[in-house]
């Protein structure tokens, strides 16, 4: 039987990746005072166990009293040696204080056994600080295997596939709207759109989740542009009467003309590069914690590199947050409360309230914000740029994605279609 020591901390994916690389029998795991309050042990085993790998009933789970104890440290990994002494053991030192890493190395020097870390600039490989062979870290963390290690869950796992391959069909209006989106009757419709929309939940959240909207006449719901407003006629089977636009649109259809556009365009950018430099990639993923009735959504998402990055997507005015200060307070609160140090995060936006007017640059008060958040703003021009790319199916669009998204330069040819 082959078991690994691990050091629990915060962060769970070292000694997840060396897990599901090395597949021990059995799992030692050292736990201090202040990781056990935490449960942080139970959301390792939890994470491990989203990705496949149930350690339940195998595993055994040590109390560092004193995590700045080099002894301590020594002497429980020696006790629990001595329940299996003729098994193979094999220690992880990515993990827990100083002084733990160092008495679990020289209990493991000690003993001459298999001595792994993972440098947190290298998540593909384990070095063995014994000169043994390093391990190759293949395993690729996913969404709810990173939520699974703070402590939330993916709510919504069953209805993401269902719902992302419905919003394939909107992709190329939805690049139409994006390359539109500074169309000043354009904003006017959208926002009349969006009015509707909020007087019908106001009035009966069932009747607006049962019917969605009817579009009468008297709505003004018009707009000049003739081949953006066939198309989206077309698309939603509306009824064109001069410059206005009548018939029904189902909740879903409602939602995405009053703002989720932007995200299905956003998800339909990064999505030939799924499985080539990025994976899990997902549109409107909601997570919290089961039974608490809190959760946050994100707008796009995907895994990089390890790690959940995470893209907030915003159109309309957003007069009530002129300065963004809201929006991006919301994307801190989300990586302060996953507490997750390695986290990207992105505020994809139409809206003309993140930049300096004349200018067509970001507001310096948002950069600076954004830069202490450690957050990527991708505004209004640059969007449009990259709709008409895609549009006109140009191959250099391939090439704008990944230096915007800060992706690898593998991946299909971008701009085609889905």
């Amino acid at each position: 039987m082959t078991i690994m020591a691990c050091l629990v901390s915060q962060q769970h994916v070292p000694n997840l990746l060396a897990i599901q690389a090395v597949k021990p029998d059995r799992l030692v795991l050292l736990v201090t005072p202040g990781m056990k309050k935490r449960e942080k042990d139970a959301h390792l085993l939890k994470a491990l166990a989203a990705g496949g790998r149930d350690y339940s009933a195998e595993h055994e789970i040590v109390d560092v009293v004193d995590e700045n104890s080099i002894a301590t440290v020594s002497r429980a990994l020696e006790q629990s040696l001595e329940k299996h002494p003729d098994d193979e053991w094999i220690v992880n030192l990515t993990g827990g204080t100083k002084p733990m890493s160092i008495g679990a190395y020289v209990f493991s020097r000690d003993r001459k056994l298999k001595t792994l870390y993972i440098a947190e600039s290298d998540q593909h490989h384990a070095i063995d600080l014994l000169g043994g062979a390093p391990t190759d870290l293949d395993h690729q963390v996913s969404t709810a295997e990173f939520l699974a290690g703070y402590g939330f869950d993916l709510l919504n796992s069953h209805t993401l596939e269902k719902n992302e391959n419905s919003a394939r069909k909107w992709v190329d209006i939805a690049a139409m709207l994006t390359a539109n989106h500074d169309d000043g009757s354009l904003r006017e419709m959208l926002g009349r759109l969006h009015s509707l929309q909020e007087k019908k939940v106001k009035t009966s959240r069932k009747a607006w989740e049962r019917e969605g909207l009817t579009l009468s006449d008297r709505d003004g719901i018009s707009l000049r542009d003739s081949s953006l407003r066939a198309a989206i006629a077309g698309e939603f089977n509306l009824e064109e009467s001069g410059a206005r636009l009548t018939g029904h649109l189902d909740k879903h259809a409602a939602e995405f003309l009053t703002g989720k556009w932007l995200e299905v365009f956003v998800w339909s950018l990064l999505l030939p590069f799924e499985d080539r430099g990025i994976w899990d990639l997902h549109l409107g993923v909601n997570a919290g914690r089961k039974g608490s009735g809190e959760s946050n959504d994100f707008d796009v998402s995907f895994m990089q590199d390890q790690s959940l990055c995470i893209v907030e997507c915003k159109t309309g005015g957003q007069d009530h947050d002129p300065g963004a200060n809201t929006t991006l307070y919301k994307i801190e609160a989300v990586k302060a409360g996953l507490m997750a140090i390695r986290m990207k995060t992105y505020l994809a936006t139409t809206s003309p309230n993140v930049v300096k007017q004349g200018t067509g640059r970001i507001k310096e008060s948002v950069a600076n914000r954004c830069k202490l958040y450690n957050c990527t703003i991708v505004h209004g021009e640059p969007l449009r740029e990259m709709a008409k790319l895609f549009l006109n199916e140009d191959p250099s669009l391939h090439e704008r994605v990944a230096a915007t998204f800060h992706l690898n330069q593998q991946g299909s040819v971008g701009g085609e279609r889905l």
